[in-house]
């Protein structure tokens, strides 16, 4: 996949109710969370959405903010609103709190969305992980419609039988327990 295909996109729009501050902002190391996560990705890739209704927070970032077009509706409005405006074949959507994933297994998971609408992580038990996760331009229609309905779950609109899903699970080397 040619890297200009792919569009990461950050969801930085939470409340962070039980942290009680911005996660994305986090220092570790020295750095906020969300810078250490954009180094990585754009080794993938230059197209780099941060998906916030605050743009002020990151001004330090060199990557536009998009604001959701469906408000609180949580990070599947940020995914809506990413594919509405910027145009590419995949997009690779991480939670802003994800200071340890590195490019090679981004890369792998990008991969294993070959043929597929979405590349989804599980755990062995199940556990769905749709804020590290891959999925294509095909699946806006499904989305914008799950968003219409008022359905705010990630998952549930990717359970629709009208998507092909790839359930990636811990034996692919993607995601662990």
């Amino acid at each position: 996949m040619d890297r200009n295909d792919i569009c990461a996109v950050i969801l930085a729009g939470g409340r962070s109710r039980r942290m009680g501050c911005n996660k994305a902002l986090i220092d570790v190391n020295g750095r906020p969370i969300i810078g250490i996560l954009a180094d990585e990705v754009r080794r993938l890739t230059d197209r780099i959405l941060i998906s916030s209704n605050e743009p002020s927070s990151y001004r330090f970032l060199p990557y536009p903010v998009v604001p959701d077009r469906f408000s609180g509706c949580g990070p599947l409005a940020g995914l809506h609103s990413a594919m509405r405006s910027n145009e590419c074949s995949l997009y690779l959507v991480l939670a802003c709190d994800l200071p340890n994933l590195k490019a090679p297994l981004l890369r792998k998971l990008i991969a294993l969305a070959e043929g597929y609408d979405a590349a989804i992580p599980r755990t062995r038990n199940g556990i769905a992980h749709p804020l590290c996760a891959v999925y294509r331009r095909t699946c806006l229609a499904c989305v914008e419609k799950a968003l219409q309905r008022g359905s705010h779950k990630f998952i549930e609109t990717f359970l629709n039988r009208t998507l092909a899903v790839r359930w990636v699970g811990p034996e692919e080397g993607v995601y662990g327990e």
